[in-house]
């Protein structure tokens, strides 16, 4: 099971983010990957992504 995790302390669930149409589709490929240890690798690069194009500190986003 992989759940979603973020700093409660610098955003809420209503938080508006920048996320680009690559964003989405890496995160839609991501799905595709069948090693559970890559694909959550690929996903967590995805957030770091979103995290610096949003100015969010490190850790922010994350999944596990």
């Amino acid at each position: 099971m992989m759940n979603f995790h973020y700093d409660k302390n610098i955003l809420t669930t209503q938080s508006d983010l920048q996320v680009s149409v690559a964003d989405l589709r890496d995160v839609i490929q991501a799905f595709t990957i069948p090693n559970d240890a890559q694909r959550l690798k690929e996903l967590q690069v995805v957030l770091e992504s979103i995290e610096r194009k949003n100015g969010l500190k490190a850790g922010a986003l994350s999944v596990g």
